[in-house]
């Protein structure tokens, strides 16, 4: 059932995916705080339940791999509150790959699935409700897609991928007012680290916690901008990355071609249903 309260449908709606534990837990508990109302998605349905119940918010039961349940659990939060305004797209899992050892084809199907289909069934499903309200997509990413993650190669393309998604889209998404950016957490105390964090914590390397996570996350939706890969490392705040310049293609006599970037026809935001 929809809130029927004037001033409770006016309140900003933020759905979280992998909101269930970690991360994506301590994303809905800051932006409850920031005064959202939170729609927690999650594969565990107890872990779920359980999140909402602490922030005030509704739980949706979803494997983000599944288009279909994309779909659903958006919109289940317009059936619930009449709106969404941000989507951060958090869930995410680990290939448990070890990079000498052949392909397991079904752990590179679910790795693949969860932080690649996800993210792009995310996307669709949550960008047409997003355009009613100006709204704003995060995507939980990793500095493992930034810089070799040579322990976990699988892991990197998948994170690799979605930053380069996040930048390629952006552009097509602010036609409709929807921005869109990627954080890129360092090593965070999480249980995708896996035996990782043992090894980490006996070297004594600083870990960033979900918290830190959380609040950067938000730092990141407040701040104008989008396409951006934000990074952060304990120790320091977050930071958008600076790209460098791809190299200019020359032309037979050696002056620099123009290329005039295009775009498919996508409809405005005054057009949009």
């Amino acid at each position: 059932m929809t809130e029927k309260n004037s001033a409770a449908s006016a309140t900003p709606v933020a759905l979280v995916t992998g909101g269930g534990n970690g991360i994506g837990a301590a994303l809905c508990a800051k932006l409850a705080e920031a005064g959202h109302r939170v729609v927690v998605v999650d594969i565990d349905p107890e872990a779920t339940a359980k999140v909402a119940d602490s922030c005030g918010g509704v739980a949706f039961e979803a494997d983000v791999s599944d288009p279909e349940q994309n779909r659903a659990m958006v919109a289940h939060a317009i059936e619930r509150f009449g709106r969404l305004d941000v989507a951060v797209l958090n869930a995410g899992v680990s290939s448990d790959q070890p990079p000498d050892l052949p392909l397991d084809l079904d752990r590179y199907r679910r790795v693949l699935g969860v932080n690649i289909d996800g993210l792009a069934f995310g996307i669709d499903a949550a960008a047409p409700e997003l355009a009613q309200h100006g709204g704003r997509i995060l995507v939980t990413a990793s500095l493992a897609g930034l810089g070799p993650d040579q322990a976990n190669p699988l892991y990197a393309l998948t994170k690799s991928a979605a930053i380069g998604y996040v930048r390629a889209i952006a552009a097509s998404l602010t036609q409709r007012g929807v921005s869109i950016n990627a954080l890129c957490p360092g090593f965070t105390d999480t249980a995708i680290l896996g035996i990782t964090r043992l090894l980490i914590r006996k070297q004594r390397f600083p870990l960033l916690s979900p918290d830190d996570v959380a609040a950067a996350a938000l730092t990141v939706l407040d701040t104008p901008g989008t396409g951006q890969a934000w990074t952060l490392v304990a120790g320091r705040p977050p930071q958008p990355f600076a790209f460098p310049p791809l190299p200019t293609t020359l032309m037979p006599d050696g002056s620099q071609a123009q290329f005039r970037p295009f775009l498919s026809k996508a409809p405005k935001k005054e057009d949009t249903p």
